[in-house]
């Protein structure tokens, strides 16, 4: 990992350009009040993830580009840790493999609280979804937005990942990266002003475990793909699986 900060407070990563890393590109663990700022990745290796934060409290990351073959925003969960207060604003991805804003798999600790994606641009997106929350072990994850998300050229499912050729995937289930035998909940998610301008109007799912471990409460707000207001889960290509309660689609 070239830049790792663990334990760490006030903490700053301003004007850094890193270039195909051998593995997760920028990580934090366990910090608090931490802003990144104005850094360029490049990264085309396996497991070669963006901006990387797991159980931090108060960060912001801003003015960034990245391209990466992995994850290119994602947070984690790991030991008994609390994400919260989480900003990713004004960045602009390239994905080539796996998710471009992305929460999960690795969800471990008690709560994820407070985590938002605003004004980011993807350039391409290829195989995976572009908006996901992968609830794999058992934290309560809640209080997500997406919103002023702009897609470029959607082309989920290209390649190996024809069955997880999601625009936005919510999903709690076990999964190969599990830890924990108990699974967790999803609450309160917002997808605001989302527009796929270009490529593929592939599918979107929510998907929760049973009535004990289910997602509750998703808004979906002014959808565009490929120049059609989405107003139904029939027309977003919405599917809803398990135990899932109030989706709204405005």
């Amino acid at each position: 990992v070239p830049i790792d900060f663990q334990m760490c407070k006030d903490a700053s990563v301003e004007g850094v350009i890193i270039l195909d890393p051998a593995g997760w590109t920028l990580n934090t663990f366990g910090c608090e009040n931490v802003t990144i700022e104005n850094v360029k990745i490049i990264s085309a290796r396996p497991n070669g993830d963006g901006i990387t934060t797991q159980s931090c409290k108060n960060l912001t990351a801003r003015n960034c580009f990245v391209r990466s073959w992995d994850d290119s925003l994602v947070v984690k969960n790991y030991g008994n840790g609390v994400s919260e207060n989480i900003l990713f604003k004004d960045i602009v991805i390239w994905s080539d493999l796996a998710q471009s804003c992305e929460i999960g798999y690795e969800t471990l600790g008690p709560r994820m609280d407070g985590i938002t994606f605003e004004d980011i641009t993807v350039l391409h997106n290829f195989h995976k979804p572009v908006m996901s929350i992968h609830n794999s072990d058992q934290a309560h994850i809640q209080n997500v937005t997406f919103r002023d998300i702009t897609v470029e050229d959607a082309q989920m499912g290209l390649g190996d990942a024809t069955n997880d050729n999601f625009l936005i995937d919510l999903s709690i289930a076990e999964s190969q990266w599990s830890r924990s035998e108990e699974r967790g909940n999803i609450s309160n998610v917002l997808f605001e002003n989302i527009t796929v301008l270009g490529g593929l109007h592939t599918p979107s799912r929510i998907r929760g475990f049973d009535e004990s471990h289910a997602i509750d409460g998703v808004t979906i707000r002014n959808l565009n793909i490929l120049g059609n207001r989405i107003d139904s889960l029939e027309a977003g290509k919405i599917r809803v699986e398990g135990a899932v309660k109030d989706v709204r689609i405005d």
